[in-house]
C-alpha cells in the first residue's frame, strides 16, 4: 500500500504482452534456503486479504515465490510495504498488519515480530544500534533498538512520513502528506533523535537518494485538488531538488510539467546518475546526471512501472498488471534494453538487494 495506493482503484487496462525471456512463476529453484545470492521483491497482496508475500530471485534469474510462508508456519500479513537488510537480518514492513517481521537473511526463518506500529512504511539503519521506521499512523518515525528489536522512542515529523535518506549524521524524511498534503523534509539529528530543521521542497515529496557528494536529492510528485465530481480544481508541479547536507539548504531545483507526477527516485552505484518515472497517466523512465542543468526530455524506458529500483548496473521495474493476478518484474541495462522478466507475487511494490 505504498503511497501507491494511488493506484488502488486504478485498474490496468490490459495485461502487457511479455517477451520471450519470461521465467515461470511458483517454482522453488532458488538455492535451497540460502537467500544471500540474489534479491527480494515485496508483493503487497490484495488490501485486506492478508496475502502479501516475498519473492526471491537468484543471481541466475531463478524465481521462488512466497518464500516467507514456505519457510515459516504462518503467512506474512496484509500489505507487505517494503523490506531492508540490516545487520544480516531482513526487516519486512507489513503496513496494514501494523508490524515488522524480522528474519534471518540466509534462511528467511522468523526471528521476531516488532509490534506497536500503526501504518509503517520504510525502515533504514541509522547506526549500529538503531534504525528509523516511518509511520503514517503517528506522523513520525519510530526509533528501533536493533539489539532488542523493540521501539525505544518516537520522533514527530511532518504529515505522512515516507522514504528516509541518511547523510552526514542526519536523516532526511520525506513528508508526502499521507492522504492529504505536505511539502516538507524533516531533518533529524541521528545522535540526539531530534528534528533539527524542516525544509520546504515542493508538494508531496515521495522519494530521496544521496549522491556521491553527500547531497540529498528529493523528488516531489506535485498535488492535484479535485471538486466533488472529480474535476481538477488546481495542480502544482512536481520538483527535483538537491539539498546540501552540510548547510541543509536547497542548492538547485527543477520543476516538472504541471499535470505530471514524477515518482520513484533511485540512483546508480556510482552516485552520479538519477533515475525516476515521470508522466501523467502513462509514465516513462528518465535518466538525470547530477551535473545536468535541466531535466531530461528523452526517456530511456518507455513504460510505466509500479515501482522502480537500481542495483549493480541494472534498472528494475515492477508491473502490478490488474492488481489482482500475479505481477511481473523486469530487468534492464542502463541503456534501457530489456534483459529479463520474471513473474512474481500480487502487486509487486518494492525491491530489496543483498
Amino acid at each position: 500500500m505504498r503511497n501507491k495506493i494511488k493506484n488502488i482503484g486504478i485498474i490496468a487496462l490490459a495485461v502487457i504482452s511479455i517477451t520471450s525471456c519470461q521465467k515461470e512463476s511458483f517454482t522453488t529453484t532458488a538455492s535451497d534456503g540460502n537467500y544471500e545470492n540474489g534479491y527480494f521483491i515485496t508483493n503487497e497482496g490484495n488490501f485486506g486479504t492478508g496475502n502479501g508475500s516475498i519473492s526471491f530471485i537468484s543471481n541466475e534469474g531463478d524465481v521462488e515465490n512466497d518464500v516467507f510462508s514456505q519457510i515459516n508456519s504462518f503467512i506474512l500479513g496484509d500489505v507487505v510495504q517494503s523490506m531492508n537488510i540490516i545487520n544480516d537480518k531482513g526487516y519486512i514492513i507489513v503496513n496494514n498488519s501494523s508490524k515488522i517481521e524480522v528474519t534471518s537473511i540466509d534462511s528467511m526463518n522468523s526471528i521476531t515480530t516488532i509490534q506497536g506500529l500503526i501504518s509503517p512504511r520504510y525502515i533504514v539503519k541509522v547506526s549500529d544500534e538503531k534504525a528509523y521506521v516511518s509511520d503514517w499512523g503517528i506522523n513520525g518515525v519510530h526509533v528501533i533498538d536493533l539489539n532488542s528489536n523493540t521501539i525505544i522512542t518516537t520522533i514527530t515529523t511532518g504529515t505522512g512520513p515516507e522514504e528516509i535518506a541518511i547523510s552526514n549524521g542526519q536523516a532526511y524524511v520525506c513528508n508526502v502528506g499521507g492522504w492529504g498534503l505536505d511539502n516538507t523534509i524533516s531533518v533529524i539529528d541521528i545522535e540526539s533523535d531530534l528534528v533539527s530543521s524542516t525544509i520546504e521542497v515542493g508538494d508531496k515529496p515521495n522519494s530521496c537518494v544521496v549522491d556521491v557528494n553527500g547531497d540529498v536529492w528529493i523528488l516531489t510528485g506535485g498535488y492535484t485538488e479535485y471538486d466533488a465530481n472529480w474535476n481538477i480544481i488546481s495542480e502544482t508541479a512536481g520538483v527535483l531538488a538537491k539539498i546540501n547536507s552540510y548547510t541543509n539548504t536547497i542548492d538547485v531545483s527543477y520543476n516538472f510539467e504541471v499535470g505530471n507526477h514524477p515518482e520513484d527516485l533511485v540512483i546508480n552505484s556510482n552516485g552520479d546518475k538519477l533515475y525516476f518515472s515521470d508522466g501523467s497517466w502513462s509514465k516513462s523512465v528518465f535518466e538525470f546526471n547530477i551535473t545536468a542543468s535541466s531535466l531530461p526530455t528523452e526517456a530511456i524506458i518507455n513504460r510505466s512501472f509500479y515501482d522502480l529500483a537500481y542495483n549493480n548496473g541494472y534498472i528494475f521495474g515492477s508491473d502490478a498488471v490488474d492488481y489482482v493476478q500475479n505481477g511481473w518484474s523486469y530487468q534492464y541495462n542502463e541503456s534501457g534494453i530489456l534483459i529479463d522478466s520474471m513473474q512474481v507475487g500480487i502487486i509487486p511494490g518494492g525491491y530489496c538487494f543483498n
